[in-house]
């Protein structure tokens, strides 16, 4: 135990259990990558958003491109919906699963982003106050359908559903964007998990995040040039060769 202590590294404050993969010179520098992987990092600086959660996986290119497929899939899906809507289906249940992992860098960072895109959405005021009340979902700041959405994705992050919430999102989803919203939660949970494992930290001095960046327009410009993904899915599934133990 004691040779183990003594091989570990020490961290500065703030810094990750891996490095943030951002620039040509930290491809280079990732000694565990080949010529191909480095290649695929480089070229997914163009595809990834610019998050510290995506930098990160850069230690793993060709799971950062899957990690990215998954969210752009899954967005696709729920079009016209998005994570960035203040307070709409996608960012309430980020904001809750963020909330319930207890990871750091998540909360912080769906935090920070709802707060800065209140104003964007010219949503009211009072608005800010429910970033305080995630934890109390029957209070009496949330709408009846927020509420619904902060229970239901509480119910299954901790396998409590029942019949009657069930019900409550199926009418008003109906059954595919039920199912859908249900993988998103699923989603949302594999970035908490992988970030408390790297020991992520949200650190307000880090990020920068201008009014507009994530408005109306940029989120559906955003939203607009993911809607199509789910076809090229589609497409690329039907080109997978069937087994042979399947009709």
């Amino acid at each position: 135990m004691s040779d183990t202590k003594s091989k570990l590294k020490t961290r500065k404050p703030g810094e990750f259990r891996l490095p943030l993969i951002k620039t040509l010179a930290d491809v280079e520098a990732l000694s565990h990558l080949s010529k191909e992987e480095k290649a695929v990092a480089v070229e997914n600086f163009t595809r990834i958003p610019p998050s510290d959660g995506y930098y990160m996986m850069g230690n793993d290119p060709d799971l950062q491109s899957f990690w990215r497929l998954m969210e752009m899939e899954i967005t696709s899906l729920l079009f016209p919906d998005h994570q960035g809507v203040p307070f709409g289906p996608m960012n309430l249940i980020t904001l809750e699963v963020a909330r319930h992992s207890g990871n750091d860098y998540l909360l912080g960072f769906m935090q920070h982003v709802t707060a800065n895109t209140i104003g964007d959405f010219d949503k009211p005021y009072d608005n800010y106050q429910k970033l305080g009340m995630l934890e109390n979902a029957d209070s009496a700041m949330w709408t009846d359908e927020e509420r619904m959405i902060i229970k239901f994705t509480r119910a299954c992050l901790e396998s409590k559903m029942t019949d009657e919430l069930f019900e409550q999102a199926r009418a008003a989803w109906g059954e595919k964007k039920l199912l859908r919203y249900i993988a998103w939660v699923a989603f949302v949970q594999q970035w908490g998990t992988l970030q408390s494992a790297l020991d992520m930290k949200f650190l307000p001095e880090t990020m920068s995040f201008p009014r507009g960046i994530m408005g109306p327009e940029a989120v559906g410009a955003a939203v607009s040039k993911l809607k199509d993904t789910k076809d090229k899915v589609r497409e690329f599934w039907n080109t997978l060769q069937k087994p042979d133990n399947r009709m």
